[in-house]
């Protein structure tokens, strides 16, 4: 039996944090347009989400 790693889990949770940067950055960029780190937080996240996904996929087992 293999070692439990948690990668459907991650995998699970940061497509719906990609999804849900996606919906809400347009209201955030107008709700708060004077808070640049905000701005480029938001871009951080949505790089960073993309891109773990992009990575579990690749290092998933088929089938999982």
């Amino acid at each position: 039996m293999g070692t439990r790693t948690g990668l459907p889990a991650l995998k699970k949770v940061g497509r719906e944090m990609c999804r849900l940067i996606v919906k809400f950055t347009p209201v955030i960029q107008l709700a708060y347009p004077d808070s640049p780190a905000l701005q480029a937080a938001l871009a951080a996240a949505l790089a960073a989400c993309a891109e773990l996904d992009k990575e579990i996929t690749e290092n998933l087992p088929v089938g999982v």
